[in-house]
């Protein structure tokens, strides 16, 4: 029986870099935020503006 290594990539520490449109604006932007972030992101800002909605009338 042989046994094999193999050679693994190292990881560099930083996340990829994705290409991301997010609402308002004109074209897609760089950004190494993971897509559970943007999501988050984006889901926030629509709750402060339903709710800046409701106060301002």
């Amino acid at each position: 029986m042989e046994r094999r290594e193999y050679e693994t990539a190292t990881d560099k520490g930083r996340p990829g870099q994705r290409l991301v449109r997010l609402p308002g604006d004109k074209q897609h932007t760089k950004r190494g935020d993971s897509a559970k972030v943007i999501a988050r992101r984006i889901a926030l800002d629509k709750a402060v503006k339903r709710l800046q909605r409701l106060t301002n009338g």
